[in-house]
């Protein structure tokens, strides 16, 4: 198949009359557009018969056609112009003379661009391909932009586990083995743990008007760290300075030791650590274990109070005994939790839940030979998972999902804050009101107690503050509250008559059982959908 050509047309002086010759497009070229025609008929003020133009062009063929009985001066050699839309090139259409118009030059081509303020340099290969082949109607590329080059966000890759939750081990007779779990994470001295990729700003570009174009902004990114690390002479690897283990906690990496106890008992008393303590034994009933790191306990967790700033690991489980309180920044990965408090910054992974007040701000699987949750209180922000739920014995459960539970922590306390601001305003605002009234009347007070009341007066409008300050982010933490969300309760097995769920402020009781099923909030109402 040869080269494709595009139709294109001629203006004919003739004697008495005004001709257009057409070519014909060949190779699957192009035909000559009408709009294009009559464009160029016009600019060129040459009168013509609309139909008969159409007419003749549906044919697509070479012939002569009639515009007018008007006597014409030569039609010289012309183009049109086009921008693009970004402004990054140039083209050109060309049109050919009558028999005796002129041609045009390298020069006139030069000075229609500037013409038409175009400041980018005139492609001369292109050009000159026009001018040695004379191809009409064909778009020539003739000049072109300096394109931007964007450049990229810096960026740090971690040369450790970042995922605080482990997952445990499922055994064949279907039991989870939390005597696996590890959440932390041994790294050792002179270890590379982070690589810093720097951010490239990219380079500006011109348009063919000559306007520069910058690139997009872009984010620059540096190591955050606690102790016992350094970074590298070129400033592109954070290394661990110690034997140790490592952690990333809102981005901020941290290398410490491990602290290794037997028990937490009258041997030890109550222990707060900077790093991570692991403990081969069990927490006591009546002790306090506390770590900035992770923490990972071999045995139980009694009637005890245990706080990490990480994750904590358990594998035996939890007794809290109905005192027991545990929360982790991180996740907390159990054999079992009954009658205790457990909180968790990300989320919970357990067999069992019996009795307690669980919260996590993620989710909280319940998977396992067992997985249940009877009894309590049982909250997630995004979603709860477990092979049963409720009990057949009506033991009073609620399973809340939606909400991060943190938030709701934070409503409460906005709450409070602000029924102590007021009690304060109650207190000091008659005493600024009376103290006004007085000077009103020209009653002269002493300058200590004007100052008195002048700082009541300042109490009283820092508190009004407060209040609104709390009445305004109580607002937004109640539109979260009420918006449908993606939240669900998964059931992989059976939810019993009676059990309370909740997603996103919308209540069910469930009236009977279901069985494989999830349960998601739709236009308010909790709704149970197929697994």
């Amino acid at each position: 198949m040869g080269t494709q050509i595009n139709g294109y047309f001629r203006i004919e002086e003739g004697s008495g009359e005004t001709l257009l010759k057409l070519f014909a497009s060949k190779e699957g070229g192009k035909p000559v557009n009408l709009d294009e025609l009559e464009v160029y008929l016009t600019s060129q003020r040459i009168g013509f018969d609309k139909l008969a133009l159409s007419s003749a062009l549906k044919e697509n063929k070479d012939m002569s056609v009639r515009l007018n009985r008007d006597t014409i001066h030569p039609v010289n050699e012309s183009m049109t112009l086009f921008v693009s839309e970004d402004k990054m090139s140039v083209s050109a259409r060309f049109y050919p003379p009558s028999q005796n118009g002129g041609l045009m030059s390298e020069n006139e081509i030069r000075r229609d661009l500037m013409a038409k303020h175009i400041k980018a340099e005139p492609d001369m290969k292109a050009i000159n391909d026009f001018l040695n082949s004379k191809v009409y109607c064909t778009d020539y590329v003739i000049a072109v932009g300096n394109p931007v080059r964007e450049g990229h966000d810096g960026s740090i890759e971690y040369k450790f586990d970042t995922d605080p939750l482990a997952k445990p081990k499922l055994n064949e007779d279907g039991s989870v083995d939390f005597h696996a779990l590890s959440l932390v994470h041994a790294c050792a001295k002179d270890q590379v743990l982070a690589v810093l990729h720097r951010e490239d700003p990219g380079d500006t570009g011109i348009n063919v008007f000559g306007e520069i174009i910058k690139p997009r902004e872009v984010k620059k990114v540096s190591f955050r760290h606690g102790r016992d690390v350094y970074i590298s002479e070129d400033g592109s690897q954070l290394i661990s300075g110690v034997d140790g283990h490592v952690n990333l906690i809102d981005g901020t990496i941290f290398v410490s030791g491990v602290l290794e106890l037997e028990n937490v008992d009258v041997s030890t008393g109550d222990v707060n650590f900077e790093g991570n303590v692991s403990v081969a034994g069990n927490v006591a009933t009546g002790y306090k274990l506390s770590a900035t790191g992770d923490i990972e306990i071999r045995g139980i967790i009694e009637a005890s109070e245990v706080t990490a700033g990480g994750s904590i690991t358990v594998a035996k489980g939890i007794n809290g005994m109905s005192k027991g309180v545990i929360k982790a920044g991180g996740d907390i990965a159990t054999k079992y939790i009954n009658s205790a408090t457990v909180e968790a910054g990300s989320s919970i992974r357990s067999e069992l839940i019996l009795n307690s007040k669980v919260s996590a701000s993620n989710k909280i699987v319940v998977e396992g030979k067992k997985g249940f949750i009877t009894g309590g209180n049982v909250r997630a922000g995004n979603e709860i998972e477990a092979k049963i739920i409720g009990s057949d014995m009506g033991v009073d459960t609620v399973i809340e999902v939606g909400v991060d539970p943190t938030l709701k922590a934070k409503f409460a306390k906005l709450q409070k804050d602000n029924e102590e601001y007021r009690k304060k305003i109650a207190m000091m605002e008659p005493v600024v009101v009376a103290a006004g009234t007085r000077m009103k009347k020209g009653e002269k007070l002493p300058p200590d107690q004007v100052k008195k009341i002048l700082d009541l007066s300042n109490e009283v409008k820092k508190e009004k503050q407060l209040i609104e300050d709390n009445n305004r982010e109580l607002a937004e933490l109640s539109v979260k509250f009420d918006s449908d969300s993606d939240a669900q309760i998964v059931v992989n097995g059976q939810a019993h008559a009676g059990t309370r769920l909740i997603i996103s402020e919308a209540n069910l009781v469930l009236k009977t059982d279901y069985h494989y099923c999830r349960f998601r909030k739709e236009n308010g109402d909790v709704r149970m959908l197929g697994l």
